[in-house]
């Protein structure tokens, strides 16, 4: 299995796609409904690990024009910048989930469409993972929403939304119930007080996965289509 967590990997595999554009799990039509619930279209919007997927140009299409869209890959920003050099209120740039460079208090919502999957198939998963929720609750403000849609069931996936460091409410949805492959999406609301527990929890939750956290690959790839990526 391909090390999802590696950005050469990314960069290489976008580099192999240019021209094409691919939605993993869920598109904006399946999202929608569960989107606009819980954000008006003047909401400010961060997607992680937007590739080169459309969900961002259907949002913006449908309304929603303030969006922000990082990736790990120069080439996938590149590739997309250009493709929507007519959308001036939405912006693309080179960052690092685990790192995002935005101030705190800044999103009304944070939408990972398995940013997170990836990340769980990579090395130092869990510390990897926890590091970018920690970034996610940062940037949002409170009762702002960060969004998951993922191909993990609540079983291996409400434990990295749980984590000491985070504060917000948890709630999660299936979707394509009745399909072979169905998704979850989690919804986490941030809650007041959010940065003081996060400040005295972090590094106690840091060293302990940094302790605990194998060295190999992390998640096993529970189903074919995480490979199921257009050519």
């Amino acid at each position: 299995m391909p090390n999802y967590g590696d950005p050469e990997y990314w960069e290489k595999r976008y580099a192999e796609q240019e021209g094409s554009t691919f939605d993993w799990l869920e598109d904006y039509r399946s999202l929608a409904p569960i989107i606009n619930e819980i954000a008006p279209k003047t909401a400010k919007i961060l997607i992680l690990g937007c590739g080169n997927a459309e969900l961002g140009e259907d949002m913006y299409h449908d309304g929603f024009q303030n969006i922000d869209n990082i990736d790990i890959s120069s080439v996938v920003i590149k590739q997309m910048a250009e493709r929507n050099i007519d959308k001036p209120t939405m912006t693309w740039s080179v960052q690092d989930v685990r790192d995002i460079k935005f101030p705190s208090n800044t999103f009304d919502l944070a939408i990972d469409k398995s940013t997170i999957d990836a990340l769980l198939c990579g090395d130092d998963a869990y510390l990897n993972v926890a590091r970018m929720t920690k970034e996610i609750q940062r940037v949002l403000k409170t009762d702002g929403f960060y969004m998951a849609i993922s191909y993990g069931a609540p079983e291996s996936r409400l434990e990295h939304f749980e984590m000491e460091h985070l504060l917000w409410d948890v709630s999660n949805q299936i979707i394509g119930e009745e399909t072979t492959n169905p998704h979850w999406v989690y919804l986490c609301k941030k809650k007041e007080g959010a940065e003081r527990v996060c400040e005295e929890k972090w590094e106690e939750v840091e060293n302990k996965l940094r302790d605990d956290e194998p060295q190999e690959n992390g998640e096993e790839d529970p189903t074919d289509e995480v490979n199921d990526i257009v050519e």
